[in-house]
């Protein structure tokens, strides 16, 4: 007799878990931050660049002069890119910006195309709010080199 009983009140019990009150599921979907508006009307600071090829790997950035390593990019909303100068330029002549070309983002945010005097492709690695990193693969006369370029937001 125990035995049904705790049967009947375990039913019952299971019962009512069914049918008591349960919190709404509501499913919010993240909308999609387009590319664009994470990279546009902010100041963009190289930190690394490397190239590889077969021969090995070498850090570009660390060859740079201290002078070129604090100046900022910022890609405007028109596809313009402004180069600013940073605390410390090569030549104190230099004005504190120039025109530095036109950018857009292409295949759904994944390649970003750089004009400036020449058309540079790359692939989009990461582009977050605070980090943009970029590599580019060019095949010379049968020798694939890969350069990969790392900014982040000033």
């Amino acid at each position: 007799m125990k035995t049904t009983k705790y049967f009947a009140i375990a039913l019952a019990a299971l019962a009512m878990s069914f049918s008591a009150c349960k919190k709404d599921e509501t499913t919010t979907e993240t909308p999609k931050v387009s590319g664009a508006s994470l990279l546009v009307g902010k100041d963009w600071r190289v930190t690394g660049i490397t190239m590889t090829s077969p021969g090995g790997t070498i850090d570009i950035f660390a060859a740079m002069d201290a002078c070129d390593k604090d100046d900022l990019q910022e890609f405007l909303s028109t596809g313009n890119i402004i180069e600013k100068q940073g605390a410390s330029k090569c030549d104190p002549s230099d004005p504190d910006t120039a025109p530095g070309g036109f950018w857009a983002l292409l295949n759904n945010d994944t390649k970003l195309r750089i004009i400036d005097g020449d058309t540079t492709t790359a692939d989009v690695v990461e582009l977050t709010a605070n980090n943009l990193r970029l590599r580019l693969v060019d095949n010379d006369m049968g020798i694939t080199y890969t350069t990969n370029i790392t900014m982040v937001k000033n």
